[in-house]
């Protein structure tokens, strides 16, 4: 089998503007071919995202060549790092000016730039007998910058101004707006409840259907920008040239590569990569004006009804750790998959979970989990656990007198499954660790490669692979109900709805409001319920402690190499607080730092001491007959995967795994993905 050659794709995966991303990622799938894989890394659409992708797509020194960036100003940040890189770059869509000028090569961009496009307008503007054009933004940095070159073009065909505020109608007027088309719908709107009826035109980043959902009955007589046979057409090009280019010539990198991107091409370019653009195009220079066509029916307009977007296979309701896990994976086994998050604002569990990595668990049914996650992910080579956030510093858990029966099953089930674990008597534990006291156990059983994770970093990295194999985020979309639907389930949002032929349910607390009486009983009757979660800071004074969990007090900690903390041991001691409304917090009082103390100093004597450097608290989900990881009664299209009982994140890429298998079995069942 030939080896297969990687392309980064940068674009808007994500956010506000990700129905541009839509395009790249629709031009992904359609040139996918064994020898060629194409990778997505979001920037959302912001420049600054731009270049930390950029640092990322360079440091991993695997590409062959990058297309993307779709933001102008996301690509002229990132170019310098790509051309000192060797990296060929094709920019489809990036339209600022003077973007590649004196560049000498290294890119090569598909499309005119804006210049273009604003004398394209004026143009259609006098072309329609208006007198006066009116040039005003959405406020945004593009918007802005749009704006000023359009008011400063050189000889326009009409009188431009800005438009002024506050603004008055008069007879004759248009309008153009610039920005993106979120902003602009929103001007748009605001400039019709204000009584303008003329024409209005709008830039470019509006030619997408998403803008005409949003501008709904306000948008008669609004005219939109776009690259002349519009952009799809330039991104599909791109694509068709780069995978030919690759195709013919696997091998190829560098200058030799974009020599042979040209000869796929099916346009000229400059010698510093800039589209060659023939006279004989008109006015426009490759941009043409049309009408904003209505919105279809069912889609979201300004009245804020429910609109159902476009459908997925698979739709991952909560975007913590098990959530992005089970995205990341339908995702590379083909599945159209989108990654619900409730953004900052509803934090998932993984937020402010302790992070410790072990294979022993009391509980069979978590302790299978837990060995099975230990040989997907936090048993391999230390390069590859540590890109997760996983740290070796082994890990102890205390055990008493009843807890030795089931501890010494236990190891015997680690073993057999390659994990390395002992059980420990009292004085091996004093032996060993000095700093500990542990006089109140009866042994504990030791694991040499358990240890700590950053519950951040382990997410982010499950959330990188769903987005680089074609995932997508939708973030800061609150879930309101999920619903049965003759294809599946219909997961209402705020303003819109998301269609999936499959529901993965990862929400953590917010999971028994979701799906209610239909959460599956086959492990057992009894109701979840939430429990606070409370955890200190202490200065660790330098200390080599391995990660703990106290069976007999209840209470555990962990050595914090990161940030935040980093030096510290993080401390945990339950707290009797149930009922609690998800979510969590970085400020302890007083008396609870004391709490956590007075527990924690049982098993580190020298903690009542220590000057406590901080605390945070959260949620965890609780349930006595053990996790809810199955499918939903009724149901074969819902999977619920939650109810960790403060303990999940150990057993998250297994629990992942499972949750994924069985909605990608329901999909090929469907025949929407191969066998």
């Amino acid at each position: 089998m030939a080896e297969q050659v990687r392309i980064a794709v940068v674009g808007p995966f994500s956010g506000p503007r990700s129905a541009w991303g839509e395009l790249l990622r629709r031009s992904a799938r359609q040139f996918t071919e064994p020898s060629l894989v194409w990778e997505l890394h979001d920037d959302r659409g912001d420049a600054e995202c731009g270049v930390l992708r950029a640092g990322d797509v360079t440091d991993d020194g695997g590409y062959a060549a990058v297309i993307g960036h779709f933001n102008s100003a996301g690509a002229e940040g990132a170019l310098p790092l790509y051309r000192r890189a060797g990296l060929p770059v094709v920019l489809p869509l990036a339209t600022r000016p003077g973007l590649l000028a004196g560049s000498g090569g290294g890119a090569l961009r598909w499309c005119p730039d804006d210049l273009g496009q604003l004398r394209a307008i004026a143009a259609a503007a006098a072309g329609h007998g208006l007198a006066r054009l009116l040039v005003g933004h959405d406020d945004s940095d593009y918007g802005r910058h749009l704006a000023a070159l359009f008011t400063a073009l050189p000889a326009p065909p009409l009188a431009l101004s800005a438009l002024p505020s506050p603004w008055k109608p008069r007879a004759g007027d248009a309008v153009a707006v610039c920005g993106t088309h979120v902003g602009v719908a929103g001007v748009v709107r605001g400039l019709r409840r204000a009584g303008f009826d003329g024409r209005l035109f709008a830039t470019d980043d509006c030619s997408v259907g998403e803008f005409a959902e949003l501008v709904g009955t306000a948008g008669r007589d609004v005219h939109v920008t776009r690259l002349a046979g519009g952009p799809e057409r330039r991104v599909e090009a791109a694509f068709t040239a780069l995978a030919g280019a690759l195709s013919g010539d696997p091998a190829a990198r560098g200058e030799r590569l974009l020599a042979r991107i040209r000869a796929h091409a099916d346009a000229a370019f400059t010698a510093d990569g800039e589209l060659d653009v023939s006279p004989g195009t008109g006015d426009g220079h490759g941009w043409e004006i049309r009408p904003v066509r209505p919105a279809r029916p069912g889609t979201r307009g300004t009245g804020g009804a429910p609109a159902e977007v476009a459908s997925f296979d698979v739709a991952v309701v909560g975007a913590g750790v098990v959530g992005s896990a089970v995205a990341a994976a339908t995702a590379a086994a083909g599945a159209r998959t989108a990654l619900i998050d409730a953004g900052p604002a509803v934090p998932s569990a993984t937020h402010w979970s302790g992070g410790i990595v072990r294979a022993y668990d009391p509980d069979p049914e978590m302790r299978a989990l837990a060995v099975r996650s230990h040989q997907l992910l936090w048993g391999r080579s230390s390069g590859h656990a540590r890109r997760y956030g996983f740290r070796r510093t082994g890990s102890l858990v205390l055990l008493g007198p009843g807890d030795l029966p089931e501890a010494v099953r236990g190891v015997v089930e680690l073993q057999a499954g390659g994990i390395e674990a002992e059980l420990l008597t009292v004085e091996d534990i004093a032996d060993r660790w000095p700093q500990l006291a542990a006089g109140h156990a009866a042994g504990a059983v030791w694991e040499p490669g358990g240890g700590c994770a950053d519950p951040r970093l382990t997410t982010s990295e499950y959330r990188r692979q769903a987005l680089a194999t074609g995932a997508q985020v939708l973030d800061d979309a609150r879930v309101h109900g999920l619903e049965p639907h003759p294809l599946g389930a219909l997961v209402r949002l705020d303003g819109s709805s998301v269609l999936a032929h499959s529901v993965v349910v990862a929400a953590g607390s917010g999971t028994p409001a979701l799906l209610a009486e239909r959460l599956p009983a086959g492990a057992g009757t009894a109701e979840p319920v939430t429990r606070r979660i409370r955890y200190g800071y202490f200065d660790r004074g330098g200390r080599a402690l391995p990660a703990l969990v106290d069976l007999v007090t209840g209470v555990w900690g962990r050595p914090m190499p990161e940030e935040p903390g980093a030096g510290t041991l993080l401390v945990g001691r339950p707290v009797d607080e149930w009922g609690v409304p998800p979510g969590g917090g970085t400020q302890l009082t007083p008396e609870q730092v004391e709490y956590v103390r007075d527990g924690a100093s049982t098993v580190w004597p020298w903690l009542r001491e220590a000057r406590c450097l901080g605390g945070r608290h959260g949620t965890d989900l609780y349930r006595k007959d053990g996790p809810l990881l199955g499918v939903v009664p009724g149901e074969p299209w819902t999977v619920v995967a939650a109810c960790w009982s403060g303990g999940g994140f150990k057993t998250a890429p297994a629990a992942a795994e499972s949750a994924a298998e069985k909605v990608l079995a329901n999909l090929r069942r469907q025949g929407r993905i191969s066998a």
